[in-house]
This record gives structure tokens, sequence and C-alpha cells, in this order.
């Protein structure tokens, strides 16, 4: 019997641990439906949101990330701001260091081509200004006058007008390309911009129409620098004034275009090119055929060399081996009735170019002393008095 029992125990064993479930592995219907319930029940919030709990987690995390985010773009946004600050004080710092260069170029009274250390500074600054801001204009700019009006530099020119049309130094370079390269139009139409802007004052535009007023038909006119080069262009483009006159601008004239241009109209050149005082010297040797005059305006060591066939007529020095027959009653009828001399009359403001008128005021002078003429010569004494007296007070600031 006790055997017996043993053996229905062992038997009834298994049965039973095949009917328990594991714990936490299955569950019934109604236990897994109640769950379903207790889940959704837990998924409901007061505003309606599913999953609550977790998702306010989440949505930390992504307002978490979203900020830094933001920071980081706002950082980055600020150093590129601060990088194209910097690029753009470089550029104009740079800019600023090659006009000065050039300016100082430009005062330099025996030459109007740079000095070769001059030059090299210039080109350095335009290698700064390629490396800094390539499509700005300040270096479209500057390569093209480094170049000394060389044409072949002329698209970068265009580019820098197209920038900044409104800038003064834009507008003389601009000019030169339109003028050098014949396009008559648009060389007007910077000329009307620039008189507009004030850049060729009525000063320069009533002194350079006296200048051209002293050359002699179908003569040619020397000039230097930006004011009476640029005032004689005007007068000639603008009010068809001495249209028959040729003006040379020794600028210009370290362009090989410009030069090339003026040998077809048969003019010789130096074998150099270097515009100084020897250049200009030889020039007017070279060209004695060509009725030249030279602009008062040029600095005196450039008439020194020449002095002995330099004859004042108006504002200009005729140059000739000997003085032109009808130079007196030309130099009488200028003063008295051709030229303007606007700034030397009264209730006139004073123009700085006043000096220039002496020297033939002087010629007159004497003149009219040599033969005997009191009255005229007392009127020149009176307008030689008033030119002093003004330049006197122009030195002590009135």
């Amino acid at each position: 019997m006790k055997r017996i029992f043993i053996l229905y125990v062992f038997l009834a064993l298994p049965l039973l641990f095949l009917a328990q479930p594991p714990q936490g592995k299955k569950e019934t219907n109604v236990q897994m439906n109640a769950g379903y319930m207790n889940i959704q029940t837990n998924q409901s919030t007061e505003n309606g949101l599913i999953n609550s709990a977790p998702q306010t987690e989440q949505n930390t995390l992504i307002k978490s990330d979203s900020v830094y985010f933001n920071v980081e773009r706002k950082g980055n946004e600020n150093r590129l701001k601060d990088q194209e600050q910097l690029s753009v004080d470089q550029t104009t710092q740079t800019i600023r260091s090659f006009s000065l260069v050039r300016q100082k170029s430009k005062l330099n009274n025996f030459q109007r081509t740079p000095l070769p250390a001059e030059q090299h500074e210039m080109d350095t600054k335009v290698q700064q200004l390629e490396q800094l801001s390539p499509q700005s204009w300040e270096y479209q700019f500057a390569f093209y006058s480094a170049g000394n009006y060389n044409l072949d530099r002329a698209p970068a020119m265009e580019k820098a007008f197209e920038m900044n049309p409104d800038d003064s130094e834009v507008l003389k370079q601009y000019f030169s390309v339109k003028y050098i390269s014949g396009d008559t139009l648009n060389a007007a139409n910077t000329l009307s911009t620039m008189s507009l802007y004030g850049s060729l004052s009525l000063d320069i535009e009533r002194y350079t129409s006296d200048v051209l007023l002293s050359c002699s038909p179908s003569s040619t006119l020397i000039t230097h620098g930006f004011e009476d080069s640029y005032g004689c262009f005007f007068n000639q483009f603008n009010h068809q004034q001495s249209v028959d006159v040729r003006i040379i601008s020794l600028d210009f004239l370290q362009s090989p275009q410009y030069r090339s241009e003026l040998s077809k109209l048969g003019y010789k050149f130096p074998n150099s090119a270097r515009v100084d005082v020897g250049y200009l010297n030889q020039f007017c040797y070279l060209n004695a055929d060509k009725n030249i005059h030279l602009s008062m305006t040029l600095p005196r060591t450039y008439l020194e060399q020449m002095a002995k066939k330099l004859y004042p007529c108006g504002l200009t020095f005729v140059y000739a081996d000997s003085p032109p027959v009808d130079l007196p009653s030309r130099q009488q009828n200028l003063w008295f009735y051709q030229l303007t001399k606007y700034g030397l009359n009264e209730g006139e403001q004073k123009t700085k170019f006043a000096s220039n008128y002496l020297p033939m005021l002087y010629v007159l002078l004497r003149k009219f002393e040599r033969e005997g003429d009191e009255l005229q010569a007392q009127q020149i004494h009176e307008s030689i008095d008033r030119i002093q007296v003004k330049q006197v007070s122009k030195k002590l600031g009135d």
C-alpha cells in the first residue's frame, strides 16, 4: 500500500508543475486585457496628452538639444560676422595704404611714373587686397590703378565702376579707360558726373577754359595733373571749346595704348617707358612741329631744362626756338579781350591759380613800358598788384 502511494505521488507532481504557469511569463486574457486598460488609463492626462511622463522627459531633451544648437548656430553666425568685419576692416585699411602710396607718387616733381619702391609697394597692396577680398571694388580699383593706365587691366576698372560708381577716385580712373579707349560718349558722361559731384569745381572749369583759350588753333597742349588735364577735357567734351587742340596728359603717357594712338597721329616718343623730366624734354624736341603749348601747372623742374625755348602765352608756355612773330599781339588780346580771368575780378572768390597769370603780365608790362604806353602799363601794374595781394592774403589764411 505504501508503495502504491509513493508511486501516485511521483505521477502527480509533474502534472502540478505543468499546470502552474511560470511567474511573470504568461497572463490570462483577463489579466492582459486588464493590463491594457491600465496602460491606456496611465496614458491619459489632464491635457489629453499621451504617455505624459515619458513625453515630458523626451520634450525636455529635445528642448535642450534645440537650445544647444541655437546657441551654437548663433555663435557660428557671430564668428562669421566678426570674420567678415575683420576682412572689411583689413580691406579698408589696405586700400587706404595703397591710396597713400599712389598719392605720394603723384606729388613727385620729377616724374609721373611711380618710383620702383612705390610701384613695388603698390603691387604688394594689390596682392594683399586680392587675398582679403578678390571680388571687392577696392581690389579691382587698385589692380587697374597699379597698372598706370594700362588698358590690359581695364576690365577690372569696369567692375570697380559697376560696384562703386559714385566714388571720385573710381570716376577718375574710369574716365581714363573710356578716354584712352576712344569711348568719347562715356568719357563725357563721366566728366559731367564728376562736375555734378564737385570733383571738377567751377574754379577748375573756368581756369582751364582760359588755358584752352591760350592755345593757338590746332596746337598740342601738354598737361600735368588731374586739375588741368580733366578740366581741359571737360571744357572740350562738355562745352565744345577748342576741340581742335590736342590735349596730351603726362599721366596718360604711361599707357602703352595711349602712346600707340598718338603715334598714329604722327607723334614721336622717347625710347623710355618712364615719364619724367627728361622724357618731356625729349618729347617736345621730337615733336616741335606740333605747335606745342605747356600748361603752367607743370612743376618748375619740368620747365627748367627747356626754359630758353619757352614763351608765355596766356596760361601756357609756347615751345619754340624763337618767339612767334604774333606773340605780343596775342598776349594783349588774351588779357584784355579773351580770358575770363575768373577769380581775379572784384567780388569773385579768390582763385588758387592766380599766380599763373603773372608771367604773361610781366611780359606785357615790359612791352608797354618799352612803347611808352603809360595807361596800359598802369592797368597791368594794378592787375599784378591785385594778384600779389591775393597771394599774400591766401598765405595769411584770408
